[in-house]
């Protein structure tokens, strides 16, 4: 039961977070979830930040996603690490970017991610649910993008 518990807790501190950046309009305008790069990978962080997605009425617009294929086979294959999801507009395949291996990730998948997201000029931001120490190379990663 305290496992359970304490596997709330950290679900809950995910979504407040998520719904305080969305509040600010750090996914588009205030209250609203258009641009975004999700990174995740299959790590206890990762798991965390998919299930609260999955969970948050604020990102329904992801469950196309979570019902397309790149998704399904992220989930099913161990050939993959990591699972970019993009805001905006597209199909949920177009929408969906699969990275096999870190060094994939922040050399093409990453940028292309973020240039799709900002395409317009607009901002868009970057939620990283990937384990701790790959989540400070994204950061100089992504920051590097901006």
């Amino acid at each position: 039961m305290g496992e359970a518990k304490r596997k709330g807790q950290q679900l809950k501190v995910i979504e407040d977070s998520l719904r305080r950046r969305v509040a600010a309009g750090d996914f588009g305008g205030a209250g609203r979830t258009e641009h975004y790069c999700l990174v995740l990978d299959k790590s206890p962080r990762g798991r965390e930040l998919l299930l609260a997605l999955k969970r948050m009425p604020e990102f329904a617009g992801l469950q196309p996603v979570f019902e397309a294929e790149p998704y399904r086979l992220w989930e099913a294959s161990a050939l993959f690490e990591y699972l970019v999801l993009c805001g905006g507009s597209g199909t949920p395949h177009q929408r969906t970017l699969l990275a096999a291996d870190t060094a994939r990730l922040v050399g093409e998948v990453l940028p292309r991610a973020l240039r799709q997201v900002r395409a317009g000029g607009v901002a868009a931001g970057l939620v990283l649910g990937v384990a701790d120490e790959v989540a400070k190379g994204l950061e100089g990663a992504a920051a590097q993008q901006a």
